[in-house]
Formats: structure tokens, sequence, C-alpha cells
């Protein structure tokens, strides 16, 4: 299969978010971060990705990953697929999880990287589910500040 876009080729960084389909609060449901977490850590040892940042939403998530040797088109299919089929359908009583597609920025700076983080760890407060980035179990967030390890190992050493 073809690559749609020249920036999926491997070894590069990418911000992307994917969305619940018509933004259903699918978050709000019990068990759906957790049943997330552990569909995206599997997902990340199967393909050798790294995770740099994340954030779980009550309609979407946005995650930050380093791709090696896979491509970002490849991996988002088989997250959703897995999720949709598996380990989410049960939960939200539906297979059909996710919006069609998602979007993605390749990240060539470390600025631009820096930006994207701070706007990953920002979404929950400014969604107002927590008053401090650091205070919203289902991100990044105090895993940057040293407070403690979230649900999901972060790798940090690119910095």
């Amino acid at each position: 299969m073809g690559l749609r876009y020249k920036d999926q080729e491997l070894g590069y960084i990418f911000f992307v978010t994917t969305s619940f389909t018509d933004h259903i609060p699918f978050g709000d449901i019990d068990g759906t971060y957790g049943a997330l977490a552990e569909a995206l850590l599997f997902r990340l040892n199967a393909v050798d990705m790294k995770l740099i940042s994340y954030v779980f939403m009550h309609t979407h998530l946005h995650l930050m990953l380093i791709i090696d040797g896979k491509t970002l088109a490849g991996f988002m299919r088989d997250f959703k697929k897995f999720t949709a089929q598996k380990s989410l359908a049960g939960l939200c009583g539906t297979n059909r999880i996710w919006q069609e597609g998602y979007d993605r920025q390749a990240i060539l700076t470390p600025d631009v990287m820096l930006t994207k983080i701070n706007y990953i760890h920002q979404n929950p407060v400014r969604a107002g589910l927590a008053k401090k980035p650091e205070d919203y179990y289902w991100s990044s967030a105090a895993d940057y500040l040293g407070i403690e390890n979230g649900p999901l190992p972060v790798y940090q050493e690119w910095a």
C-alpha cells in the first residue's frame, strides 16, 4: 500500500488527534480510558513505537508518537480496529467507536514538540476537568513534572 502523505514515512515524530464517532463522549463510560490505555500499550509494544505524551478526553484523544520502523497509518488503523472490535465494543455497546480518519502533524523541531506537549497537557484544564495538568490522571503531564508515573509509560529521552 502506498503512503498517502509524504510525511508518513518512517522515522518521524507525530502529533495525532483522533475522535470518537460523532464526538460521542465514550470517555464518560467507566472503563473506557483503562481499555484505551491497555490497547494503546499493546499496539505500541507490538510495533516498537514510543509514546512521548498523551491525553484521553471525553470525545477524543491526543498522542505524540515516535515512529520506529512502522507507518503511522498502519498503527492508527490497527489501534482503532482493535479497540472497536475488542476492548471498547462491550463497554460502549457498539463497535462504531471511532470517527473515520485522524488528524496528524509531523513534528520537525523541538520548539514545535514542546508547544504540542504543552497543548496536550493543558487540554483537561481548558475543558474544566482539572485545575492543573498534573491533576488529570489520564495524561502524561505528571510524568513530565516527575510527580508520578501515569497509566502509560512515556518516552522522555528525546529532550
